[in-house]
């Protein structure tokens, strides 16, 4: 796909790794770009259960590259906003995507790389790993990754982290609803493991259908008319138990 990603399909799972080791996998133009056609890619993919995504090297990724921040800053404005989207429209598109994803992060984990874990579904850490969003000591805003942040973290730990642009932990991540799981680098395969076989108990339409009907309702108050977004969901999954012979099959099948 890109010297900067590279892709791995194994039966149903994607792994899709960061490659720029040598910059610590910081994001620049065409990574963005790369790794937005491959959620494109993603969205009418069927046969893709779960994706994973990781990175190469001693580091997961230090952010966006500065070097395409400088490039970006003497451009003119209209075109300089249209590249900061880029990043924006990514994130969102991945948040989104109707498979299950997983991020296993490792090393240095700056800026816009907390911005990949809060658009996952799981996140797992490695425990000795170092986290920072790292903007305002550069002179910028996290603006980019700033909605999805509070989305998953809340409003008051995600504006502590960002003001104070402080270091945090594997520990401090998992306390905050960050990460999902945290580990020793040598573990890390197998909890993996473990929660992509978990995860795969049940069937992967299943998960996307609730995916969407999730994001369908977060915003909005629990009223009539989430009331009736719920009946009618749960009235369509109904569909698939009355294809099979009986309810203890069905229970058998999905144990």
């Amino acid at each position: 796909m890109s010297v900067y990603i590279d892709t791995e399909k194994n039966g149903t799972i994607l792994t899709v790794r960061l490659n720029r080791p040598q910059k610590k996998n910081a994001l620049n133009g065409e990574m963005i770009s790369r790794l937005m056609e491959l959620s494109e890619e993603l969205q009418n993919d069927t046969s893709t259960d779960i994706v994973i995504l990781k990175g190469r090297g001693d580091s997961f990724c230090s952010g966006a590259d500065l070097e395409w921040f400088l490039e970006a800053s003497e451009l003119p404005e209209s075109e300089r906003i249209d590249q900061m989207k880029v990043l924006s429209k990514f994130l969102r598109a991945w948040h989104k995507l109707p498979q299950t994803t997983i991020t296993v992060g490792h090393g240095y984990l700056y800026g816009a790389a907390i911005g990949l874990l809060a658009v996952s579904d799981f996140v797992i850490l490695e425990q000795n790993c170092h986290l920072r969003i790292s903007e305002v000591l550069l002179g910028l805003l996290p603006a980019t990754i700033a909605p999805f942040l509070v989305k998953r973290m809340g409003f008051k730990r995600s504006k502590s982290l960002m003001l104070s642009a402080e270091s945090f932990t594997a520990q401090i991540a998992l306390a905050y609803g960050l990460a999902d799981k945290i580990t020793s680098v040598d573990n890390i395969i197998d909890v993996e493991n473990s929660l992509i076989k978990n995860i795969q108990r049940s069937e992967g339409n299943t998960r996307a259908e609730l995916k969407e009907f999730l994001f369908d309702i977060v915003y909005k108050q629990i009223d009539e008319e989430v009331t009736e977004m719920s009946a009618k969901a749960i009235s369509k999954s109904l569909d698939k138990i009355a294809t099979v012979n009986t309810l203890k099959e069905f229970q058998q099948r999905h144990k």
